[in-house]
């Protein structure tokens, strides 16, 4: 093989190589966003359920729970 001919395959073999990588960027590209938005969700829903708690807490702090008050034995 003549050295036109080992140029022309090192560059078909970095064509292919440079398009597998592209290929791989697109799919990795892909997963990180549907990643993001997966994150966004479940933050809203943690926001959510910190306001939950937090108003029922605020909603139970006027009245003494049962479980706030020493035994009968006292």
């Amino acid at each position: 093989m003549g050295t036109i001919e080992e140029l022309e395959t090192r560059v078909r073999e970095l064509e292919e190589i440079s398009s597998h990588q592209e290929y791989l960027l697109r799919e990795l590209n892909t997963t990180v966003f549907h990643l993001r938005a997966e994150v966004d969700r479940l933050e809203a829903r943690y926001r959510r359920q910190q306001e939950r708690i937090e108003s029922i807490n605020a909603s139970s702090s006027g009245n003494s729970a049962p479980a706030d008050d020493p035994p009968p034995h006292y």
